[in-house]
């Protein structure tokens, strides 16, 4: 692009301010504004706007740091993870929540072990939990090493949302362990178990829940008939 003696670029200048301007609507009370300059800064701007978002990760009003958070996450760029890593510690509750999937959405593998602290730690009022979760599942199989790691020490409710998100991933590796939950002895681990096959959908997962449809628990019985039947009816359809 042509410079006028030593001047920057013009369109990079107007660029510039129309970053600044967008990221200072982050921040705006009228939700619709603000969430329409995030999704400017994400579809016009990105690695552009790199600089002028990592910044905004430090503003006073917890939305310009959530909404920036989000952004960065969409430019895919690992010098964002250490910033977007700390905002899961952020004071505002929702502001950890949506820098949980946010996270995911930037999927640096470094992200990995830190998620799945989040999704195991006492639960909270913002259920930044489940949003560690999604951030896991956005992330897919990169995040399964860990998973099945983590998946051997865990008990009782933790393997509830073991199985959610490793069902959200998918995969032949997740509907293996998965099928280990399936001889738990809470019932309630096992019907985790088998919601979660159902969310991968699979021949191999119709199978294995079918097995269960004996099962001496009634609702494990309930549980495996229906998604037995839902995922007959969408395998039929391939």
């Amino acid at each position: 692009m042509e410079t006028v003696s030593g001047r920057k670029p013009i369109e990079t200048s107007k660029s510039s301010k129309r970053i600044a301007r967008h990221i200072e609507n982050l921040g705006s009370s009228d939700n619709d504004v603000a969430a329409h300059a995030e999704a400017n800064l994400i579809r016009y701007y990105g690695s552009r706007a790199f600089e002028p978002l990592l910044a905004a990760c430090d503003d006073a009003n917890p939305c310009v740091r959530f909404r920036a958070a989000w952004a960065l996450a969409h430019t895919h760029d690992s010098r964002a993870y250490e910033t977007i890593l700390r905002l899961t510690t952020d004071p505002e509750g929702f502001v950890r929540y949506e820098s949980a999937i946010a996270l995911g959405i930037l999927g640096d593998k470094r992200a990995v072990e830190p998620l799945i602290a989040l999704v195991f730690q006492p639960p909270d009022e913002f259920c930044v939990q489940n949003a560690a979760a999604m951030g896991l599942v956005r992330m897919g199989e990169a995040a399964l090493p860990g998973m099945l790691r983590a998946i051997c020490h865990l008990d009782g409710t933790q393997l509830h949302s073991a199985a959610a998100v490793l069902g959200g991933i998918g995969g032949e590796t997740s509907i293996e362990q998965l099928a280990e939950l399936l001889t738990h002895e809470d019932e309630s681990v096992r019907i985790a178990g088998i919601e979660a096959l159902a969310e991968i959908g699979t021949q191999k997962s119709l199978i294995l829940i079918e097995i269960y449809l004996d099962d001496p628990s009634p609702r494990v019985q309930e549980s495996a008939a229906y998604w037995s039947q839902e995922l007959t009816i969408e395998l039929s359809r391939f």
